[in-house]
């Protein structure tokens, strides 16, 4: 077949074109080779606290291999100045990639972070993964900020001595049962003196740890409603049909630091600190995280004492525990916030990494395939347990609400005010804060 001069020039070039793919495509062209895009090396910095890099090590390890592109760098910070750390270095345009977060601390710090996508996570994902109070402190609005690396409750610790030599076979259930207790484990001297205390409950913050965290617990316990719904002011104060539930908390509390309430009153501000008490066997009773129990181990090697669960109001429907954890965020200041949430997502919603880490670590669960499987753990089941019905509030600061409530107590309890009036004098120094920080 003859072909026209036209279509010798295009079968020409078609070939020409053919040949100057396939030299391309061996790279026989200098400069031009068709390769795949490998993905970019990096590192990603997380900053932590109260966990050291032997914590991590095994799961950042496995983390790296599965990544190769990827090498991680853990560095603890001091828990006492951390937050103060942390914002002046992200201020700088400077720190870590990923910080960890406590579960307070979004309402304060959420616009320094980088909520995930939901491509890698989905707010449907995130609930069915963690419990109700990780998506009310970590994702609210359908925005994941944080997941957690474990769920930490207010929990009863007591002295197994001390009940078994009082004929206290098990541990109070509920509030009355508990009050009832009082009487039973409270040591006086010939002249009313108390020498030991049933419980350490009733004081401030100034020897009584955790003492504003229990406190919000028994407002959330009777009902009450800690901040309006836009999250523009506190309303703890605020009547719930036609009740007073913060100001019955409150009662309810400093009748136990009241020494006209003979029934009640075990506790006063001179004692020594509660934790200090209870590793010394003087106090029966506190009410403590998990995360607190090394240290009462290495005060007293010697303390036999168990945890039990919160005690309830009693004849209540639907337990309400009180949290306290750390979770990991992705703050703007990485270059890098797709990996990182990559990072955070193995090591929170991966299973095995995150039971490694419980390990390592010796928390409580956050995943709720963990918190089933650890449910009946003889240290960490109770804990584990009241994750699922852990509550909590949004907190504009959670240093500075801690002396509100501190004080709140103080002043109640000294007749500096009356309850309702330290109740509404809280409510407005917490509102007044909300408001000064927006």
């Amino acid at each position: 077949m003859n072909l026209t001069r036209s279509q010798l020039i295009i079968v020409g070039v078609a070939g020409a074109v053919l040949i100057i793919i396939a030299l391309i495509a061996l790279g026989v062209i200098p400069g031009i080779r068709i390769q795949e895009q490998k993905p970019p090396e990096i590192t990603l910095t997380i900053w932590g606290v109260s966990d050291n890099k032997s914590v991590f090590q095994e799961n950042l390890s496995a983390y790296e291999a599965l990544r190769p592109n990827i090498r991680v760098n853990y560095e603890e910070l001091n828990p006492d100045d951390y937050e103060k750390v942390l914002v002046n270095a992200l201020a700088a345009g400077k720190g870590p990639d990923i910080m960890m977060l406590n579960n307070s601390w979004l309402p304060k710090h959420f616009d320094k972070l980088i909520p995930v996508k939901n491509e890698q996570l989905t707010p449907k994902s995130f609930q069915e993964l963690f419990p109700v109070v990780a998506e009310q402190d970590f994702a609210p609005d359908g925005i994941i900020y944080a997941a957690p690396l474990y769920i930490d409750t207010l929990a009863l610790f007591y002295n197994q001595d001390t009940f078994d030599k009082n004929g206290i076979a098990v541990a109070p259930k509920d509030w009355l049962d508990f009050q009832n207790l009082i009487p039973k484990l409270r040591q006086k001297d010939a002249s009313g003196k108390i020498i030991k205390a049933a419980a350490a409950i009733g004081g401030s913050n100034n020897n009584i740890g955790n003492a504003s965290d229990f406190l919000t617990l028994l407002m959330l316990q009777a009902g009450t409603k800690m901040t309006d719904d836009d999250f523009q002011q506190t309303t703890f104060a605020n009547s719930v049909e036609g009740l007073f539930p913060a100001r019955d908390a409150l009662t309810f509390y400093a009748k136990f630091s009241n020494p006209n309430e003979d029934d009640f009153y075990t506790w006063n501000e001179n004692f020594e600190n509660s934790l200090d008490s209870f590793a010394r066997g003087n106090t029966a009773m506190i009410f403590a995280y998990a995360g607190q129990k090394e240290n009462i181990k290495t005060k007293n090697p010697f303390l036999n004492f168990k945890s039990a669960a919160m005690p309830q109001p009693v004849e209540s429907e639907k337990a309400v525990n009180y949290p306290n954890y750390q979770g990991l965020a992705v703050t703007k200041n990485s270059q890098y916030p797709d990996w990182a949430w990559d990072l955070i997502l193995y090591l929170t919603a991966n299973e095995t990494a995150a039971e490694n880490y419980l390990s390592h670590s010796s928390r409580s669960p956050a995943l709720r395939a963990l918190i089933q499987k650890y449910a009946e753990h003889p240290e960490l089941g109770v804990f584990a347990k009241q994750a699922l019905s852990a509550r909590s509030w949004p907190q504009i600061d959670k240093e500075q609400i801690a002396k509100i409530f501190s004080q709140m107590i103080v002043s109640a309890v000294t007749g500096q005010l009356s309850v309702a009036e330290a109740v509404n004098q809280a409510d407005r120094q917490a509102t007044e804060l909300m408001r000064a920080r927006r």
